[in-house]
């Protein structure tokens, strides 16, 4: 059964259309990628499925239901939004905000019970953050709250996870470390990703299957080997690359090509 269904989406900004009757689905355990150069609409179709924007036309089908009629409290029952950068008017713990995620469980003027002080401590736990419990955001690393984010976003208990550059501000060790974790929970527990991502390396290793967009439309979608090729690449991007077999995991791998090396060729 389809999680998410996108159904002939068109948005834009100012008049100026962004996306151009854009559709897909997403399937629940489905691993999916969103990339494609800066502009082309990837950061503006995470918008649309969380509900910050609302489509001009066409409909997004949550579970089958629209999700015009899904209050945001219900959403955030099952589907975590992970943004890019999220900022924090005050300066709370890290416990405290990671706590936040249960809010929607939660009737009102009910307080955190045993049970969701346990998933708290887990998600701090699955993050790698349960060191910086006590500490406040403001004092944190880019990469520290990005991490803190995800275990928001954990302590929820989703059945959907939707993340806009979880690995922008991380070294390549928790670039790791947090994609293998979602994979885990992808694999282990049923959970759905869709993930936008800039690296094309990472959406390839991680995902099983990508769309990549060029100016609001789906240029291509399909498994990593069906989308990831250089004549695709080279299309979307505009730049020399080379496509090999990732030896470890034969997954593609995209090389950059200088315009020093492609000039001594």
């Amino acid at each position: 059964m389809n999680s998410l269904e996108i159904k002939n989406i068109v948005f834009g900004y100012h008049k100026e259309e962004v996306l151009k009757n854009i559709s897909f689905s997403v399937r629940r355990g489905d691993f999916l990628g969103i990339v494609g150069p800066n502009g082309a609409g990837k950061t503006t179709v995470f918008k649309l499925i969380s509900k910050l924007l609302k489509p001009w036309s066409g409909e997004i089908l949550y579970n089958g239901t629209n999700l015009n009629n899904i209050s945001l409290q219900k959403l955030a029952r099952s589907v975590a939004v992970i943004p890019q950068i999220l900022e924090t008017p005050f300066s709370f713990t890290v416990e405290e905000f990671v706590s936040m995620g249960r809010f929607p469980h939660l009737g009102r003027f009910q307080s955190l019970k045993k049970q969701d002080y346990k998933i708290v401590e887990e998600a701090l736990l699955l993050a790698d953050v349960s060191h910086l419990k006590f500490h406040r955001l403001s004092e944190l690393s880019g990469g520290e709250r990005q991490r803190v984010i995800l275990a928001q976003g954990f302590t929820q208990t989703p059945q959907l996870f939707l993340l806009d550059e979880p690995t922008a501000h991380l070294d390549i060790t928790h670039q790791v470390g947090i994609l293998d974790l979602i994979k885990r929970l992808n694999k282990q527990n049923g959970l759905t990703v869709i993930v936008v991502l800039h690296d094309l390396n990472l959406a390839s290793e991680y995902c099983d299957k990508v769309i990549l967009l060029k100016d609001g439309k789906i240029f291509k979608a399909g498994s990593p080997w069906q989308v990831f090729t250089f004549n695709n690449i080279e299309e979307v991007y505009k730049t020399t690359v080379v496509v090999k077999e990732n030896p470890i995991s034969s997954k593609p791998y995209c090389f950059l090509v200088s315009e020093e090396e492609k000039q001594r060729r």
